[in-house]
């Protein structure tokens, strides 16, 4: 199901920061948006925002986790090596998801995968020593997770893990496996255009390497072309320029505004939401207002959010937190029913003879 349209996405808890903290920049009609035409300011609202995310996060309930940091990663197998997430062209290792670190439980193939093979989790070293004279293929019974290495200056992919499986696979399998989502940091960047167009913004000032923001989304956030957006297709660092098919307007329709050179973007990846999930909201901006009055010098900004968020807005998050655990089975009557008529709670599929 698709996320609401009223979550916050981090542009929008980027614009409560620039509002609270006072650093909001604003056009002409003093309508207010996010500073990204000034690099200090736009880098104090990214690392408010992300460190409130991470004292929400490192202040669980009193079980000590999150019920919400539990996932399920899903890896399919590519035996050519050319899938998404291959790494190096290598059947046997792909990308992790962002926040994927810490296995939580078995690994196992997918339901419905038309074998039993067992997998056990090993030490990289056991995968690698396996290897040195010949890589075998077949289905793997053996995978380890270490932290990705990469060969290039992608900083996406700098904090990533890899998972490396023994025999390499030889055909398409899913896997899964449980574990516990670690938050690393919530990406944007932005800028003035030095010049637009139809299908290209050029930022000069840019430092990131080729490819970097290829499948990201730029928005036009003030000047001219305000409220247009579109994916990236391609970025070039030694001219800063980012590539688009088309400029969309604000409601997805093709069309939108060409921007120009007083044009101020931002880029984000495309799914640019905090983790916790829009139950978690409500929560995540008010640690943000905290986090600013715990930034703020002299305490010009007081405490009332600081004391909010520990006295309100966190017990609340504990109790949405919990409420998402499954109800307890029991009984669903309150008087005593003999055993031939007895209505109870069952996890499975009830069928009925009709």
């Amino acid at each position: 199901m698709a996320e609401s349209s009223a979550t916050f996405t981090f542009r929008d808890l980027l614009l409560f920061v620039a509002e609270y903290y006072g650093v909001a920049s604003y056009d002409t009609n003093g309508m207010p948006y996010i500073p990204a035409d000034d690099a200090f300011n736009l880098r104090e609202c990214k690392k408010i925002v992300n460190e409130a995310i991470r004292m929400f996060v490192s202040r669980p309930p009193n079980s000590g986790k999150w019920r919400w940091t539990h996932r399920v990663e899903t890896v399919t197998f590519d035996p050519t090596g050319l899938g998404v997430s291959n790494i190096d062209s290598d059947a046997a290792r792909y990308m992790l998801s962002a926040g994927c670190m810490q296995p939580a439980g078995r690994i196992t193939y997918t339901s419905d995968s038309g074998h039993g093979t067992n997998i056990e989790w090993c030490d990289v070293t056991r995968i690698l020593q396996s290897r040195e004279l010949s890589v075998i293929t077949g289905y793997p019974s053996l995978a380890a997770i270490r932290p990705y290495q990469p060969t290039t200056n992608v900083l996406t992919s700098s904090r990533r893990w890899e998972i490396m499986f023994d025999p390499a696979p030889s055909s398409i399998q899913s896997v899964q496996f449980p574990y516990v989502m670690q938050f690393d940091k919530m990406l944007l960047e932005g800028g003035t255009a030095d010049s637009a167009g139809a299908t290209t913004l050029v930022d000069a000032t840019r430092l990131e390497s080729d490819d970097y923001f290829n499948t990201w989304v730029i928005r036009i956030i003030a000047g001219t072309g305000v409220g247009s957006y579109a994916p990236v297709t391609d970025y070039v660092k030694s001219t800063g320029t980012y590539t688009v098919a088309d400029w969309l307007d604000s409601d997805g329709v093709a069309g939108g505004t060409d921007p120009a050179a007083d044009s101020i973007y931002v880029v984000e990846p495309a799914a640019n939401l905090h983790p916790a999930g829009a139950q978690f909201d409500e929560a995540i901006k008010i640690a943000c207002f905290a986090k600013c009055e715990m930034e703020a010098e002299d305490t010009e900004l007081g405490n009332k959010y600081i004391k909010y968020f520990d006295e309100v807005a966190l017990p609340a998050a504990y109790t949405i937190d919990a409420n998402s655990a499954p109800r307890t089975l029991g009984k669903m009557h309150n008087g005593r029913r003999d055993n031939t008529n007895r209505h109870i709670r069952v996890w499975d599929n009830v069928n009925f003879n009709i």
